[in-house]
């Protein structure tokens, strides 16, 4: 069953399609489909409203300017994509199994191609505007906080570095996406693996330290699953 995105640390502003109407939704479901057609340069006020088959006046009206069309884009798509995350991390309990599954669920978003591309066309726009850019610092933030909520909820054990294992796993996600985008033959599932036994890794040594007591040690059929 689905569950709401009410973590510790939820969405930044809530679900941004939870206050939309109808019509609001529909012009940005174009606008996505303008984007993954056509690109950043696509998005018109008169290409979004001839893929709504709505007048641009309440383009307008809903969102204010590109700007404000581009932010809810960006919303959208990421919150779209760690709603997946959220909903399976937190059917689990904390631990390995967690972990795994969080590893995995960012292996899922990494091959989602055609979403990937919606951002990657989105980003270097975004990091010259003003307005858009501490969006998007913000986003990041909260999938960090996730990712280390996912890891090591309230756990006292959790090593102090966890925050940058954080940051790292999501350039992971995002330099993995780019290369499967690039080469469709890329192994992700080799990768992550391999991320993932580094993560556990840490994980360990850092709760083995807080106990005073040596790294765990996994045979090597657990090491290479």
């Amino acid at each position: 069953m689905e569950v709401a995105l009410d973590l510790p640390y939820s969405f930044p502003g809530g679900d941004p399609l939870s206050d939309l109407s109808p019509t609001a939704r529909r012009i940005l479901e174009a606008a996505r489909r303008v984007l993954a057609r056509d690109g950043f340069s696509g998005v018109t006020f008169d290409a979004v409203a001839a893929e709504a088959n709505e007048n641009k006046a309440l383009i307008a009206y809903h969102f204010g300017n590109k700007a404000g069309l581009i932010t809810a884009l960006v919303d959208s798509v990421a919150h779209d994509a760690n709603k997946a995350l959220a909903n399976e991390i937190l059917r689990l309990p904390g631990g390995a199994r967690r972990v795994r599954r969080l590893i995995d669920s960012h292996r899922i978003i990494s091959s989602d191609v055609a979403a990937y591309r919606v951002f990657l066309d989105l980003v270097p726009h975004i990091l010259r505007d003003e307005d858009l850019r501490p969006r998007l610092a913000t986003l990041y933030r909260w999938y960090r906080d996730l990712d280390a909520w996912a890891m090591a909820p309230g756990d006292p054990a959790a090593p102090p570095e966890l925050d940058d294992l954080c940051a790292l796993t999501v350039a992971v996600t995002d330099g993995l996406a780019l290369q499967h985008a690039a080469d469709p033959g890329f192994d992700l599932r080799a990768a992550y693996r391999l991320w993932e036994r580094l993560v556990r890794t840490f994980l360990e040594a850092g709760a083995a330290h807080a106990e005073g007591e040596p790294p765990p040690r996994r045979d090597g059929d657990d090491a290479h699953r």
